[in-house]
């Protein structure tokens, strides 16, 4: 029963200290970064289903399509 109550105690002391430690609000320090798009890419005939959009920001590099697919790689 000592065990089980030590136990206790401890999880509720690290508890605590993790609320105590953790509880401090979080910033941003930088703006947030331009999101630039081209103008699409493919629809001007009956045979291209896709239009793609090329996104960028200063650290990464995306792919769009209308149907909401998303694909990016980091520069």
């Amino acid at each position: 029963m000592k065990k089980y109550l030590f136990g206790l105690g401890v999880m509720i002391v690290g508890a605590g200290l993790m609320f105590v430690l953790m509880h401090g609000e979080v910033e941003a320090e930088g703006k947030p970064e331009p999101f630039v798009c081209s103008e699409s890419k493919g629809g001007d005939s009956l045979r291209a289903h896709h239009r793609i959009w090329n996104c960028k920001t200063r650290t990464m590099s995306c792919g769009l399509t209308e149907k909401d697919n998303i694909s990016c790689v980091s520069k």
